[in-house]
């Protein structure tokens, strides 16, 4: 799912970000449940989740739709996610990785995630459309997941 965004993102880029106007929905049937579509404030610089797949939701067990990353997480929990976005914010590049969310009991979850930046007419990232990828996951990551030692990468 990853690896298809970025092409995607890749081809549209055209020597600049792509245009949200550009994401169809029609053309991302598969990758809907996991997709996300992010808003950016500036100053201070702020994540709002407009839109959060069903497939997203029922995996993490919540749904984001209209809250503020900074809002989310944990608190004393040290998560990689606002800085992943300030980052593809600032170099206008996608940020692509993989997370290790600990299990209960000791192992470790892993899905991949990307984010990607996008411009809404003009040339400033307006928005993010992210992917997150659990591969065959039946079960919800706060059912495995001890948020107590989070780490992503």
């Amino acid at each position: 799912m990853v690896r298809s965004l970025h092409r995607w993102w890749l081809d549209k880029s055209a020597g600049d970000i792509p245009d949200r106007a550009d994401l169809d929905p029609a053309d991302w049937r598969r990758l809907l449940p996991c997709l996300f579509i992010a808003d950016v404030e500036r100053e201070p610089f702020r994540i709002r989740y407009r839109l959060m797949g069903t497939r997203a939701a029922e995996a993490t067990g919540l749904d984001i739709t209209g809250r503020y990353l900074d809002e989310l997480m944990p608190a004393g929990i040290e998560e990689p996610w606002q800085e992943h976005y300030r980052h593809s914010y600032l170099t206008r590049r996608p940020v692509l990785g993989v997370c290790h969310a600990p299990i209960v009991g000791g192992s470790h979850f892993s899905y991949e995630f990307g984010l990607f930046p996008l411009r809404k007419g003009g040339a400033a990232v307006e928005q993010f459309v992210a992917v997150e990828d659990y591969f065959d996951l039946t079960s919800t990551l706060l059912e495995l997941v001890e948020w107590r030692a989070p780490a992503c990468s």
